[in-house]
């Protein structure tokens, strides 16, 4: 029970984030600003990845978002987030390298990323690159592609 409510309140402060960055993002008009919250918005991706929460990635996804994983496999949001739902593997996820070109409403990020994912029994580090395309909605910055590959060692 006690780890439901912990998960719930991750959940809303999560969602809060991505509410508030979405807020700020409306008021402010400078590139760096936009930046900012484009990074913090993959930040937040990168949280509900580890913490396993579709409802906080569901915020950040643009109704006809679509994703293709490093193994080729082409998702539509309901697909990723049926596949969030189910996947337990990742247990940290970071970014290095990140950069964001804009595009008056559209944003292009790329950049590489870390993950430690338990495969069977054992964790393992791996690294990768990824491009993300985010989309200002109602004033709102809405990821609707995303793409991953690995890089392998």
């Amino acid at each position: 029970m006690r780890s439901a409510i912990t998960g719930f309140v991750l959940t809303l402060a999560i969602c809060l984030l991505a509410i508030c960055l979405a807020m700020a993002a409306e008021n402010r008009k400078s590139a760096g600003d936009e930046t900012g919250t484009i990074m913090s918005l993959e930040s937040a991706w990168n949280q509900a990845a580890v913490q396993h929460d579709p409802r906080a990635m569901s915020m950040l996804l643009a109704d006809r978002f679509a994703y293709t994983d490093s193994a080729g496999s082409v998702m539509n949001k309901n697909q990723w987030l049926d596949l969030m739902k189910k996947e337990t593997a990742t247990e940290q996820l970071g970014n290095s390298g990140i950069t964001v070109y804009l595009y008056a409403d559209v944003a292009l990020v790329t950049g590489g990323y870390r993950e430690r994912v338990k495969l069977k029994r054992n964790s393992v580090v791996r690294s990768g690159r990824f491009i993300d395309v985010w989309i200002k909605q109602n004033g709102e910055w809405k990821c609707i592609g995303g793409q991953a590959t690995l890089i392998t060692p």
